[in-house]
C-alpha cells in the first residue's frame, strides 16, 4: 500500500514537473561546469588564506596586475608619443613589475625609434625577470610584430633566436608575424626558410598568415612571389582574399606582367570580384596597346560569365579601351551604361572623344555628341573635344562648321579655341573664316598672327602678309623670327624670289635669321627646280653659322628626284650620312617617291638598305608606309610588301582614308581580295571613315583585278559615291577582263544616258573591252562617238585599235593603221608596235618583222623592255636562237634601257623550248650578274625545263644555288621554286631510281631550310621502292647531265 503511494506519488511530480525538464537540466549541467572550470581558484584563495595565516606573503602563481599608478604613468607617456619618457618610465618600474599587456606595444616602438640598439637586451632581461608573466608565446607574438612592422628584420631575426634560447614555445601566428616581416622586406628566400621551419613543427598558416606574406611581396612588387603564394592558399584549401587579389593586379599591371597573372589565376579558377575586375581593365585603358585591348575583351567576356557587375569604373575602363581600340563593342557598352542607370559625366564623354580623336574614330565620336545633345546639351569642352576629333581625322572643314552651331548654341569660344579654329580654316582653304574669326578674338596673340600670314599664303597674297606683320606691330607686340618666317614661306609659295631675298636680307640686319628661315628660303629655290640656287643657300647658311639641319637636305633631296636626277639625289644622302644627320621618314619617303621611276634594280635595293639602315619602322609614319607600299606594288617586290602588311596589322596606327586605298591596293596585288574587303568594312563599319572616290576605286579596281567582277558591279550599284567616268572605266577594265564586250557597252550608253563627259582615258577603256575579243564594228562605232566628243585618240588608242586587228588576224589592216598614223604624224610609241609584233608571233606572220622593226628604227622609236621579251619570243618559236641573243645584246643598247628580269626569263625559255638546258643555265647566272634577280616563275621554269630534258643532277644542283643551302641566306616567296615543281622533281628523282643518291639528300636541305614540302611527297619518297617504277639504272645508263655526264653551265 505505502509503495503503490509513492509510486504514484512519483508519478504525479514526474509528470507536473515534465515541462521544466529541459531547464532543470541546463542547470544543473551548468553548475557542474562552473565548479569543474573555477576548481584552480578555489585553490588560490585556500592557499591564500593558510599563506596569511601564517604570516608570510606569497606571490599567486597568476600573473599579478600591474600598479596602477606605473601603468597611468606609462599610458600617459606613450600617449604624448614622447619615446623618452615612455623609455624612463618603464626603466623605473620594469624590474620590479612585468609590462602590461596593452603597453608592450608602446614601449617597443619607443625602444625602435629611440634607442632600436637597446631593445634587445632590455627586453630580454625583462622577460627573463619576469617569466612566469612574459615567457609565453602572446608576449613573442607582440614583441615580433611591432619590430617586423618597422622593417627591423635583422633584429626581428635576433630577437626570434633569443626566444628559442629560453625554450619560449612557438605557434602558428608567431611564424606569421615574422614571415610577413620577411615579406615586407622583400627577402623571398628568408620566407621560404621559415616556412619549412614552420612545417617541421607541424604547423599550418592561416588566411592571416598569406595575407601578411602577400601583402609584404605587393609592397615590394614581386609579382611572381605573389603568385606562388595565391596558388599554395588556394591548394590549402583556403580562399583568397579579394583585396589581395585586386592589389596583385594592380603591381601586375605596373609590372607589365598583367596577361600571364590573368590566366594563370583564370587557370586556377580563382573567383575575381568586381574590384578585381576594375583593376585589370583600369590597367588595360592606360596602355594603349592592341594586346592590352585584347585582353580587355578577354576579361569582359569571363566577367560576364561569371556575373560579375561592372562598377562605374569598370564601364570607364571599357569604353576608353575599345575607343582606343576602334572597337564595335563600344557602342554596346555605352548603351548597356545607360540603361543600368550610370552617370555618364561631361568629364568621361570629353575623355572617350579625346581617343576617338587619337584613333580616328569618327562613328563612335558621334555617337557620344547624340547622347550629349539629347541630354545635357554641348559645352566648350565637348565642342573642342569634337573639333579635335575631326581635325585629327584631316576633317579641317567639319571642324570649321562647328562654329556656326558653338554660336548657335549660344556658346562663346575661349581664345584658345578661336586660334585652333583659325589654324583649320587656314587647312581647310577658308581664309576668309579664318579673317572673320580673327576679329572675333578678344586678345590676338603671335599664334593668331601667325594663321592670318598663312592664310595670306594659301591665297598666295603676299601683300596681305605683309600687312599682318604690320598690323602685329602697331598692336604692340614685336614680330620674332617666327612670324617673319611665315611671310617668307608666303613670298615662296607665291613665287615671288625677290621678295622673299629682300625680307631674308631685312631679317639678317634684325639678327632674326635662323635655321628655319633658310630652310624655307631653299624651298623657294627648290620649287623651282634650282639644284644650284639651292646649293648656294647651303654654302650660305654655313657661312652665317647654322648648320644645316634633315630639313635643309630634305629640300635639296627633293629637288634632285623632282629633276630626275638620281645621282645627286644618292650624293645628298651621303653628304647627309657624313654630316651625321640621320635620314628621317622624309628622307625615306622622297627616296621611295624616286623607285617608282626606277627600273634598276641596283638603286632599288639600295633604298631598301637606307630604309632598313635607318632603324625606322615605315608604319610609324603613314606618308612613309604609304610610299613604301607603292613601291613594292610597282616593283612587284611581294615579299617586302607582305612583310610589311603583317607589320602594319601588329602595330597601332591608324590609318586615314587615303592609306586605306594603299592598303587595298596592296593586298589586290597580293590576291587577297578578302582582306580588300576586311579593310573595305573596318574603314567604314568600325572606324566611321567616309570613302572618297579614290578609295572607292582602288577597291573597285582589287575585285576586278582578282576576277570578282561581279562583286565589283554590286559594289558599284550600292555607293552612294556620285560615279564618275573613272569609275565606270574601272568597271569597263573588268568586263573586257572577263570577255563580257556587251556589259561594257552597256556601261558606255550608261555614261552617255547620264551625261558623263568621258576622256581619251575612258574612250581607250571601252575600246580595249571590244579590240580584245575582235568586234571591230563595234570599235569603229566608239571611235566616231570620240571624234564628236573632241577626244583626240593618242598612242594607247591606236595600240588598241591595232590589237582588234590582231586579234583578228588581220595583220596587214593593222599595218595599214599604222602607215596612216605616220602618214599623218600621229605621235606614237612603242606601245602600238609591240601590240603588232605581238601579233606576228601569234600568228606566225615572220614576213611582216623585219619591215615593222625597219619602220619603228625609221620613226625613231626607241624599244622597251616589252619590244625586246615579243623579239625574244618570235625568235624562239621560229627555231631561231642566236637571233634572239644578237637581240638581246643590240636592242637595249639602241633602246638605252637594261634588260629586266622578265626580259632574261624570256630569253631563258627560250633556250629550253629549243632544247639547250646548258645555254639556259648560263641565261640563268647571266641574269644574275647582271643584277636581276630571278623570281619564282624564272627559277621554276628553269628547274621545269631541266627535268624535261632529263637533266636530273643539273636540276638538284640548280635548285640547292636558288635556296643557297648552306650559305645561311633565307629565301623569300620572289626567288624560289614553287612547290609543285619541288615535288615534281623528287617524284620523278624516287622514279629514275635516284632516291638514296639525289632525292632523299634534296628533301633533307630542303625541310632543314624550312622549305615547305607536302607530308604526301614525303611518304611517297620514303615509302616507294628504290627502283621506282623504272628499276635502278647504272651509272652507265644515266641519262645526259645525270652523275655520269654532269657538266656544269
Amino acid at each position: 500500500m505505502a509503495m503503490s503511494m509513492i509510486a504514484e506519488l512519483f508519478d504525479a511530480a514526474v509528470e507536473s514537473l515534465g515541462p521544466l525538464w529541459v531547464e532543470l537540466s541546463f542547470l544543473l549541467f551548468f553548475s557542474l561546469g562552473f565548479i569543474f572550470l573555477r576548481k584552480d581558484t578555489f585553490r588560490r584563495q585556500g592557499a591564500k588564506k593558510v599563506s596569511t595565516a601564517q604570516g608570510v606573503k606569497v606571490r599567486a602563481a597568476m600573473p599579478v596586475r600591474a600598479d596602477s599608478k606605473w601603468k597611468k604613468s606609462l599610458d600617459a607617456a606613450a600617449s604624448t608619443c614622447n619615446n623618452s619618457d615612455v623609455l624612463s618610465t618603464w626603466r623605473a618600474e620594469q624590474k620590479s613589475m612585468p609590462t602590461p599587456k596593452d603597453l608592450m606595444k608602446p614601449v617597443i616602438q619607443a625602444f625602435l625609434d629611440a634607442e632600436p640598439d637597446a631593445l634587445l637586451p632590455e627586453i630580454m632581461d625583462h622577460i627573463r625577470q619576469h617569466k612566469e608573466t612574459l615567457s609565453n608565446v602572446w608576449t613573442a607574438t607582440s614583441i615580433l610584430d611591432t619590430v617586423a612592422r618597422a622593417g627591423k628584420v635583422k633584429l626581428m631575426e635576433k630577437l626570434w633566436s633569443s626566444f628559442s634560447e629560453e625554450s619560449m614555445s612557438k605557434n602558428a601566428s608567431m611564424f606569421e608575424v615574422v614571415l610577413g616581416g620577411f615579406a615586407s622586406a622583400g627577402q623571398p628566400e628568408k620566407v621560404k626558410e621559415y616556412k619549412a621551419m614552420l612545417r617541421q613543427a607541424n604547423l599550418k598558416l592561416s588566411p592571416r598568415g598569406y595575407s601578411l606574406i602577400i601583402k609584404g611581396y605587393l609592397k615590394n612588387s614581386l609579382v611572381d612571389e605573389v603568385l606562388a603564394n595565391i596558388l599554395e592558399m588556394c591548394k590549402d584549401g583556403q580562399q583568397v582574399p579579394g583585396f589581395a587579389v585586386a592589389q596583385f593586379l594592380r603591381v601586375s599591371i605596373d609590372t607589365g606582367k598583367t596577361s600571364a597573372v590573368y590566366q594563370v589565376l583564370k587557370d586556377n579558377q580563382i573567383p575575381m570580384q568586381s574590384d578585381a575586375i576594375s583593376v585589370i581593365l583600369e590597367g588595360c585603358s592606360r596602355q594603349k596597346d592592341p594586346k592590352m585591348a585584347k585582353l580587355a575583351k578577354q576579361v569582359e567576356m569571363d566577367a560576364r560569365a561569371a556575373k560579375v557587375e561592372f562598377s562605374l569604373q569598370a564601364y570607364d575602363s571599357l569604353l576608353k579601351t575599345y575607343a582606343q581600340d576602334c572597337d564595335q563593342r563600344v557602342f554596346d557598352i555605352f548603351r548597356e551604361m545607360q540603361q543600368n542607370g550610370h552617370s555618364i559625366s561631361e568629364g568621361l564623354c570629353v575623355g572617350l572623344l579625346a581617343r576617338c580623336a587619337d584613333a580616328k574614330f569618327l562613328s563612335f565620336a558621334e555617337e557620344i555628341i547624340r547622347f550629349v545633345q539629347a541630354g545635357s546639351g554641348m559645352s566648350i569642352a565637348l565642342y573642342s573635344a569634337l573639333m579635335k576629333v575631326y581635325a585629327y581625322s584631316g576633317m579641317y572643314d567639319k571642324a570649321c562648321n562647328l562654329y556656326a552651331k558653338i554660336k548657335e548654341d549660344g556658346l562663346e569660344p575661349d581664345a584658345m579655341m578661336y586660334g585652333c579654329l583659325m589654324k583649320f580654316a587656314v587647312e581647310c582653304g577658308r581664309t576668309k573664316l579664318s579673317q572673320t574669326l580673327a576679329d572675333k578674338v578678344p586678345h590676338m596673340d603671335i599664334q593668331n598672327y601667325m594663321s592670318l600670314i598663312r592664310a595670306a599664303g594659301r591665297d598666295r597674297d603676299v601683300n596681305r602678309a605683309f600687312g599682318v606683320i604690320k598690323q602685329l606691330r602697331q598692336g604692340g607686340m614685336v614680330a620674332d623670327a617666327a612670324a617673319y618666317n611665315c611671310v617668307v614661306d608666303v613670298c615662296i609659295q607665291a613665287g615671288d624670289m625677290a621678295r622673299a631675298k629682300e625680307l631674308v636680307r631685312e631679317m639678317k640686319k634684325l639678327g632674326l635669321l635662323d635655321v628655319i628661315t633658310y630652310n624655307t628660303f631653299l624651298k623657294g629655290f627648290c620649287a623651282q627646280g634650282d639644284l644650284k640656287g639651292s646649293k648656294a643657300v647651303l654654302v650660305e647658311m654655313e657661312s652665317e653659322g647654322l648648320t644645316p639641319n634633315d630639313v635643309s637636305y630634305n629640300c635639296i633631296l627633293n629637288t634632285a628626284v623632282c629633276n630626275g636626277n638620281l645621282y645627286e639625289a644618292w650624293d645628298v644622302i651621303d653628304k647627309m650620312e657624313a654630316a651625321n644627320i640621320r635620314p628621317d621618314r622624309y628622307t625615306l619617303s622622297i627616296m621611295m617617291k624616286a623607285m617608282k621611276k626606277v627600273h634598276n634594280a641596283k638603286d632599288l635595293n639600295r633604298c631598301f638598305e637606307l630604309l632598313e639602315r635607318s632603324k625606322i619602322d615605315p608604319c610609324s609614319d603613314e606618308i612613309l608606309m604609304n610610299t613604301v607600299l607603292e613601291t613594292c606594288t610597282k616593283h612587284r617586290d611581294y615579299d617586302r610588301m607582305e612583310s610589311l602588311l603583317v607589320r602594319f596589322e601588329k602595330s597601332n596606327l591608324r590609318p586615314a582614308v587615303p592609306t586605306y586605298g594603299s592598303i587595298i591596293k596592296a593586298f589586290s596585288s597580293l590576291k587577297r581580295p578578302e582582306k580588300c574587303w576586311q579593310y573595305w568594312e573596318d574603314m567604314q563599319n568600325q572606324r566611321g571613315l567616309v570613302p572618297n572616290d579614290i578609295v572607292f576605286g582602288c577597291m573597285l579596281d582589287a575585285l576586278v583585278c582578282n576576277g570578282l567582277v561581279e562583286q565589283a558591279v554590286e559594289l558599284f550599284q550600292q555607293t552612294p559615291l556620285t560615279k564618275n567616268a573613272v569609275l565606270y572605266s574601272i568597271l569597263i577594265k573588268g568586263f573586257a577582263n572577263s570577255q563580257q564586250p556587251g556589259r561594257a557597252m552597256d556601261c558606255f550608253w550608261d555614261m552617255k544616258k547620264q551625261g558623263l563627259k568621258m576622256n581619251t582615258v575612258t574612250y581607250n577603256s571601252i575600246i580595249d573591252s571590244q579590240a580584245r575579243p575582235g568586234k571591230m564594228e563595234e570599235v569603229s562605232e566608239l571611235l566616231s562617238h570620240m571624234a564628236a566628243e573632241g577626244c583626240r585618240p593618242d598612242a594607247i588608242t591606236h595600240s588598241t585599235v591595232v590589237k582588234g586587228y590582231c586579234v583578228r588576224g588581220d595583220m596587214d589592216t593593222a599595218l595599214k593603221v599604222i602607215r596612216e598614223m605616220q602618214r599623218e604624224k600621229l605621235p606614237h610609241d612603242a606601245v602600238i608596235y609591240n601590240t603588232i609584233l605581238d601579233g606576228c608571233t601569234r600568228h606566225k606572220r615572220m614576213d611582216i618583222v623585219d619591215e615593222i622593226l625597219k619602220s619603228m628604227d625609221e620613226q625613231g622609236v626607241r624599244p622597251t623592255n616589252f619590244t625586246l621579251g615579243i623579239i625574244v619570243k618570235l625568235y624562239s618559236r621560229n627555231k631561231q636562237l642566236d637571233l634572239a641573243f644578237r637581240a638581246m645584246e643590240t636592242t637595249p643598247k639602241r633602246g638605252n634601257f637594261v634588260a629586266n628580269a622578265q626580259v632574261w626569263t624570256c630569253l631563258m625559255c627560250a633556250c629550253l623550248t629549243n632544247h639547250e638546258p646548258d645555254k639556259a643555265v648560263k641565261v640563268f647566272h647571266d641574269m644574275k650578274f647582271a643584277g636581276q634577280a630571278p623570281d619564282s616563275k624564272t627559277c621554276t621554269s628553269l628547274i621545269t625545263g631541266l627535268i624535261r630534258a632529263r637533266r636530273y643532277q643539273q636540276a638538284v644542283h640548280m635548285v640547292e644555288e636558288i635556296y643557297n643551302f648552306g650559305k645561311g641566306v633565307a629565301k623569300g616567296r620572289n626567288n624560289c621554286v614553287e612547290l609543285d615543281c619541288l615535288e615534281s622533281l623528287l617524284a620523278v628523282l624516287v622514279q629514275e631510281g635516284y632516291k638514296e643518291e639525289l632525292a632523299k639528300p634534296l628533301l633533307d636541305k630542303l625541310l632543314a631550310a624550312k622549305v615547305p614540302v607536302s607530308g604526301t611527297l614525303m611518304a611517297c619518297a620514303f615509302e616507294m621502292g628504290p627502283q621506282g617504277k623504272g628499276g635502278p639504272r647504272s651509272k652507265a645508263s644515266a641519262p645526259r647531265g645525270g652523275k655520269g655526264n654532269y657538266r656544269r653551265a
